[in-house]
């Protein structure tokens, strides 16, 4: 059989399935996976449902009500677990994971951000816009700096300062910043930012100038994992400068790969325009 073009003959089901069983063969054990933190195993219900509804399409919020509804209920219970304001309306959805939120959640503050330096008169085409991160940040951040055009700006980490450096932090925010991403769970170190410092720097700024910048938290490892471990520890939407968190449903969220969360603390951090209604699906 060709290897990298279409059989011209079609093959038996038993066939196809024994050849990619095989290729399979000297790949890795996804029960003994540690490095990428991924959940390895549910159980067997679960995995039912999931084998029972495999030909859904669920972004087809009409024709699959009970499924949205399903997706609905799981952001009121990730609001509620991050201490959702309720005089604020939260919102959130699901996606493949948590680098997608990432890149939702980024641009959602690119787009919050240049609303208000519009407003403010600030010449947005001057130059980039950017975002400050501690150099102990995961890929997807320097992908969406590269894929949306801004500017990383990186807080080194050194052996005294294993998260987030609150000595230099706010150096590094200027009025083209359009956030800055707090991390609970860092790839590097294990450690996390502390959110509730840098949710007290920001608000010392914030008072100072009309150039608002906000907090993202990076919570694919911890969002699911320091409420259950760390029940007292201010991290999330207590915050009043924390507008938006993800997290990774198959890491600390303990389903398969692969979904993640974004949430957003209210609709005014959601920018109308990146939200799309479509009557085809």
């Amino acid at each position: 059989m060709p290897k990298y073009k279409l059989n011209k003959e079609s093959i038996e089901p038993r066939i196809a399935y024994q050849l990619v069983q095989d290729e399979m063969l000297d790949e890795g054990n996804a029960r003994l996976n540690l490095a990428t933190f991924c959940q390895t195993y549910m159980e067997p219900e679960a995995v039912k449902l999931m084998t029972q509804t495999l030909e859904k399409n669920a972004i087809d919020k009409s024709e699959y009500p009970r499924t949205t509804e399903i997706e609905n209920r799981c952001v009121n219970m990730i609001a509620d677990l991050w201490h959702a304001p309720n005089n604020e309306k939260f919102m959130g959805t699901s996606t493949i994971g948590s680098s997608e939120a990432c890149m939702l959640g980024g641009m959602a503050m690119k787009f919050a951000w240049r609303k208000r330096a519009e407003k403010l008169g600030l010449d947005i085409q001057a130059k980039k816009p950017n975002l400050v991160i501690s150099s102990g940040y995961q890929v997807c951040w320097e992908k969406f700096c590269v894929y949306w055009d801004v500017e990383l700006r990186e807080v080194p980490m050194d052996e005294k300062h294993m998260s987030i450096n609150l000595d230099t932090v706010m150096d590094y925010v200027d009025e083209y910043t359009i956030g800055i991403v707090g991390i609970m769970g860092i790839t590097y170190t294990g450690r996390y930012d502390d959110i509730k410092g840098l949710n007290d720097l920001v608000e010392a700024h914030n008072k100072q100038t009309d150039y608002k910048v906000y907090i993202h938290v990076d919570a694919a490892s911890g969002g699911f994992y320091a409420p259950f471990t760390e029940p007292d520890l201010v991290w999330d939407f207590q915050l009043k400068n924390v507008i938006s968190i993800n997290s990774s449903g198959h890491k600390y969220g303990l389903v398969y790969p692969g979904v993640g969360w974004v949430l957003w603390r209210d609709q005014q951090y959601l920018p109308e325009e990146l939200v799309f209604k479509v009557s085809y699906l």
